[in-house]
């Protein structure tokens, strides 16, 4: 984002964008139907204009102050990257209404980016490694395990522990203890048996995106949907393996047979040496390399395992590679990073193992006279506890990477485009709504709201402190208290 400071004058904001220049040509006619008229009770919209000129699409419109005459006249040319032209009618409009209606901005692209992604053909390779079809599912054992399913682990190990004191008695809790010690301790070695794993000799990611017209893309679902694994084999045999540049030329040759004529306008390919952004990350933590592993799969994510970064791993979705620029990218690696250096994937492995031995060897004469609904209240509170926890370390995870990596203007805009969803309805941040916030401090997700972590990265002035997870903590509590 940038932004110039004479408030009468022109103030311009870029996006970053992945889309393509054949799709940019509906972005207008996307914001006037799902922006303009869906949030007119929440902005006060006039003078609403869309046009094309020298080959370049433009969406005009008014945004009326609250309670007042001012307004601000709004240019967005849809363009890459996506260019927004405000002009205030007087210099009492303040910068920061002007970045709320940015924020508007982004978001809708977000969602436009997502509706169009459903029109794409999209393929991920790593030369020298075996083909891997992408999945658009969320529930993917990575991301059921490590990202959002503390609780769901919680819960599993306790239908274990009954398993394991049937079969071994008084010795199950123990020997259940150990195994759970030994995965949090191997978990890492595990995770490198994703999908791929990314090495000094293979660093690069390379993807690859075709979008197709509504026209093309239910021609292709009647004919030629299930020909997906063959067309992704084609272009890796005949274009990737070869090492050869990915062209329209070359593409056109794979996929005319099956009913599509490449455009240049409508292919993306995008190649990121993730080897290189890890690698550069772990040397301003000064730590050791973890092992690198790509999911390939739409969700945008990232997550960490192990209990140490040379014992661990970081998991790096294709899709979260596709969806943010590397700088973004690279603040989402160090978050990740001081998961590992503060080995916090063991830590909390290990409350939830001292707990689990605790509870059937000292407390369980008190928690039987509790009874069932007792018994039922002491397993949550733990696991509020555990939730608890790990919201603080994810803070401190923003922290850390501001530390180490800088650019919060990157990490914040990395985190919104990830949880852009959370962010929405875009009403959200009035004072009405924010009676609500509360209830998403609530939820178990080890997360903290994501308004809450991207409001405090942006707001964050160095210099950062060494006792980051103290000050999480504070801050967390904050956050809780005056969402």
């Amino acid at each position: 984002m940038t932004g110039k400071s004479d408030l009468l004058s022109v103030v311009e904001y870029t996006i970053d964008t992945e889309l393509v220049p054949a799709n940019l040509s509906y972005l207008p006619e996307f914001l006037q139907k799902y922006y303009l008229s869906r949030y007119k009770g929440y902005r006060n919209f006039k003078e609403v204009e869309s046009y094309a000129e020298e080959g370049k699409h433009y969406l005009t419109y008014k945004v009326v102050m609250p309670n007042t005459e001012q307004y601000v006249e709004v240019i967005v040319e849809a363009d890459i990257p996506l260019k927004l032209r405000m002009r205030p009618s007087s210099p009492d409009i303040p910068k920061s209404f002007l970045d709320e209606l940015y924020e508007d901005t982004l978001l809708m692209v977000q969602v436009f980016e997502e509706q169009m992604a459903n029109m794409t053909l999209y393929f991920a390779y790593i030369q020298g490694e075996k083909m891997v079809p992408e999945s658009p599912k969320t529930n993917r054992w990575i991301d059921i395990l490590f990202s959002r399913g503390m609780y769901g682990i919680f819960f599993i190990f306790i239908a274990l522990s009954y398993v394991f004191l049937i079969v071994f008695q008084n010795y199950g809790p123990l020997l259940l203890g150990i195994v759970l010690l030994l995965f949090a301790l191997f978990s890492g070695r595990l995770a490198a048996r994703g999908d791929w794993v990314v090495t000094k000799d293979r660093p690069e990611v390379i993807l690859l995106q075709y979008n197709l017209t509504m026209e093309e893309y239910e021609r292709f679902l009647k004919t030629n949907v299930k020909k997906i694994p063959e067309i992704r084999e084609k272009i890796y045999k005949d274009i990737v393996s070869a090492r050869k540049k990915v062209t329209c030329e070359l593409a056109e040759k794979i996929f005319v047979d099956y009913g599509v004529d490449c455009q240049p306008d409508r292919l993306s390919v995008k190649t990121v040496n993730v080897w290189q952004l890890v690698k550069k990350a772990a040397e301003r933590f000064k730590l050791s390399m973890p092992k690198i592993v790509v999911a390939n799969t739409e969700v945008a994510n990232a997550a960490a395992m192990g209990p140490s970064p040379r014992l661990g791993a970081m998991i790096v979705t294709t899709g979260i590679m596709q969806q943010l620029q590397e700088e973004e990218l690279i603040g989402v690696i160090g978050h990740e990073l001081s998961h590992l250096k503060n080995h916090d994937p063991l830590v909390l492995f290990g409350l939830i193992i001292l707990e689990f031995l605790l509870r059937f060897y000292i407390f369980a004469p008190y928690i039987i006279g509790l009874g069932y609904a007792g018994f039922f209240v002491y397993l949550i509170a733990f696991l509020a506890l555990v939730i608890a926890l790990g919201k603080v370390f994810e803070a401190r995870c923003d922290l850390d990477s501001l530390k180490y990596i800088g650019n919060p203007k990157a990490l914040a805009q990395g985190l919104k485009k990830i949880a852009y969803k959370r962010l929405l309805p875009i009403y959200k941040r009035e004072p009405f709504y924010r009676r609500y916030r509360r209830l998403e401090w609530l939820a178990f997700d080890p997360h903290p709201p994501a308004y809450y972590r991207i409001n405090r990265v942006e707001n964050l002035r160095p210099p950062i402190t060494k006792h980051t997870f103290w000050v999480s903590l504070r801050d967390n509590i904050k956050g809780f208290l005056k969402p």
